[in-house]
């Protein structure tokens, strides 16, 4: 059992602690770290780097999200309070990026997510009928990185040879440990070559437009005036960040999940109609967004005193498995009535692709068990999550 560390010190009366979020640890450590600190403390502290706030109390989280004016998005990363970098629209606040939104929303809306859902689920039953016929897999790496970014790849028009490249580029972006790229080169070297590619593919469009949303989002006018490629780039790189990590470390959290739970397994063999209730509790107790958000003016959150322009961690655990929201909040309950949560965010910024995500995960999950309904965690291996967003490093099983 994992006990709260004692603090380092204090900082304006609260507790302070040498707090990495960036750090990974064997798996479900990092949601069981935030079960101990809400239980402790509405907020603390981080004196990592420049330091900034975290607040742990459930329902101020969700209230910071809702509160764009307040807590703006112009920086979303807590250890980055003037970003270098721009990514349209999840770094713009109101009124702008309610412009962007509702360009993209038709792209996203439900209907237009669930025309797709043919060919959504083609690639699925395609990836996983290359698997079904060997004794096991990394499910991460042949399965659930693949499926999601093939779809992303076909709805932006990249040619999906370059499917590895764009596997690569993730782990390198997303997924180095602070051991593997202690001062950030690879990180920056595959920022690089990520955006000289999609310098590459606007020049493309513009030479010769197609029937995908890169050309679509071309035609585009903000207040009369055409999207620049300086704000096009911006937009192509947040679709890549957003459209390659989410649904992967989701669809790994499903499959660890009812690995170690062969009685809901069956439950949902059974009854493949409780799979979205599945869907959203295991998005619900798995929680792995840590969203921040930098403070426009002097204000209090969580017994928190932050100042104008200072930063602030918002992790989604803390409310996703509060137990004054829900009852026994750390179980998936495929029988739970209130499935509501804010794994997608809340507020303005809500993720904007959920739909298509849902679609996704219940896709992979219904499909999976359908082809491969016998499965289990291979021995010999150390189950680790990475920090940041925390997906599941490898996951080998077998059948």
């Amino acid at each position: 059992m994992r006990t709260t560390p004692e603090p380092d010190g204090t900082h304006d009366g609260l507790p302070a602690y040498h707090f990495d979020n960036r750090l990974g640890g064997p798996v479900l450590s990092h949601q069981e770290r935030w079960d101990e600190l809400a239980g402790t403390h509405s907020g603390f502290r981080s004196t990592v780097a420049r330091g900034y706030w975290v607040v742990t109390d459930g329902p101020e989280v969700q209230r910071a999200l809702q509160d764009w004016r307040t807590f703006s998005n112009r920086s979303v990363t807590a250890l980055e309070a003037d970003p270098k970098f721009l990514w349209i629209p999840e770094m713009l606040d109101p009124p702008l990026h309610n412009v962007w939104r509702r360009l993209l929303g038709r792209y996203f809306s439900p209907a237009t997510v669930a025309a797709r859902e043919p060919e959504i689920r083609q690639v699925a039953a395609e990836l996983i009928d290359a698997l079904k016929g060997r004794d096991g897999a990394d499910v991460l790496d042949e399965f659930a990185r693949r499926f999601p970014t093939l779809i992303f790849m076909r709805m932006m028009g990249l040619p999906e040879e370059d499917l590895p490249v764009f596997l690569a580029w993730t782990h390198e972006l997303l997924h180095l440990s602070h051991a593997e790229d202690p001062d950030g080169a690879r990180q920056l070297t595959a920022m690089r070559e990520v955006s000289a590619y999609f310098e590459q593919q606007i020049a493309l469009r513009r030479a010769a437009p197609r029937d995908d949303l890169l050309s679509h989002a071309m035609t585009w006018t903000i207040d009369g005036e055409p999207i620049g490629d300086r704000d096009m780039h911006a937009f192509c790189v947040l679709m890549f960040q957003a459209g390659f990590d989410t649904v992967p470390i989701s669809i790994g959290w499903a499959l660890y999940h009812f690995a170690t739970h062969p009685e809901q397994r069956a439950e949902i063999l059974a009854d493949p109609s409780l799979v979205p209730t599945a869907v959203e509790e295991i998005l619900r107790v798995y929680s792995f967004v840590v969203p921040a958000r930098k403070a426009t003016k002097d204000v209090e959150i969580g017994g928190c005193p932050v100042r104008a322009g200072e930063m602030v961690m918002l992790p989604l655990a803390v409310t996703n498995r509060d137990p004054e929201r829900y009852d026994h909040p750390l179980e998936v309950d495929l029988h739970r009535r209130d499935t509501h949560h804010i794994a997608f965010g809340s507020g303005p910024h809500r993720c904007l692709g959920s739909h298509l995500a849902r679609l996704e995960l219940n896709v992979a999950v219904e499909e999976w068990h359908r082809r491969i309904p016998g499965y289990r965690i291979a021995p010999g291996q150390e189950l680790w999550q990475h920090g940041n967003m925390y997906g599941i490093k490898s996951l080998r099983l077998q059948w």
